[in-house]
């Protein structure tokens, strides 16, 4: 029976069901399980704080250290321990070229998420397919440093978004027919364990982690014990230490129950 003593675990379609838009109750149960017995909790998903609390997350399931972003941000409820910000300058400059040309985006701050939306089409169609906590006005931006920006354009704008990126030190992601991403560095989720390890004073065979998709692969490198649930990306199940149940089977759970974390 393997001593964990920290769970990692996803969002999407690992905790959250998005056929239903609704948690796997089995999940939650089994992760205040585990936690009730002494383990350490950490969300490492590519959402960002403001949609996890948004949608209720934390008053669910007691966290006690986050990883937003796709690995961007790493933190407790009483510290930063880092977050890959934009520099200051580069995000300023994004913001007016952005403006300058018309585009809507999305700001993407540690705790809070801004919109300026001018394409109200390309809007919908993104928050139709991401089941999304929708932001806060840009209006109510202050200014604060950011992680990342999302710019709701088509294919058709790459080729000027990709070369500001290119010349102002920024990364360019497609993630969606009408989204872009730029970040300054590159996000992964194993960053944030690798911080957590040394944060918290645990070593690899001590931690579980829980995902489904391709960006948990180096997520599952980083422990011993990498669980895909069965509904998972088959890249994803190839890298993991043990393939459990699909999510509205209660995977998470049984695999708790199968590896001796907690009891039936």
């Amino acid at each position: 029976m393997p001593n964990i003593k920290a769970i990692f675990c996803d969002f999407d379609w690992t905790l959250f069901d998005h056929k239903t838009r609704t948690f796997n109750m089995k999940g939650i149960e089994g992760l205040n399980k585990a936690h009730e017995k002494g383990i350490k909790l950490v969300i490492n998903s590519a959402r960002t704080y403001y949609a996890l609390q948004r949608l209720r997350t934390f008053d669910l399931i007691p966290f006690d250290c986050f990883v937003t972003h796709n690995g961007g941000a790493c933190f407790t409820k009483e510290q930063t321990i880092y977050a890959d910000f934009i520099d200051d300058d580069i995000k300023d400059d994004f913001i007016a070229f952005l403006n300058e040309h018309g585009f809507g985006y999305n700001l993407l701050g540690q705790y809070t998420t801004y919109i300026k939306a001018v394409d109200k089409q390309l809007v919908k169609g993104f928050y139709h397919v991401f089941y999304e906590p929708f932001p806060r006005p840009i209006e109510e931006y202050k200014g604060e440093r950011l992680l990342s920006v999302q710019v709701f354009s088509t294919k058709e704008s790459d080729p000027l978004l990709e070369g500001y990126a290119k010349t102002h030190h920024l990364r360019f992601r497609r993630f969606a027919d009408d989204n872009t991403e730029f970040t300054q560095y590159e996000f992964l989720k194993s960053k944030g364990i690798k911080t957590m390890y040394d944060h918290l004073g645990l070593k690899k065979e001590e931690a579980m982690a829980f995902g489904d998709d391709l960006n948990d692969i180096p997520m599952f490198e980083m422990v011993k014990y990498g669980i895909c649930l069965g509904n998972g990306k088959d890249e994803a199940k190839q890298a993991a230490y043990y393939v459990t149940d699909n999510i509205e089977d209660d995977g998470l759970y049984n695999a708790l129950v199968h590896f001796g974390v907690i009891d039936k």
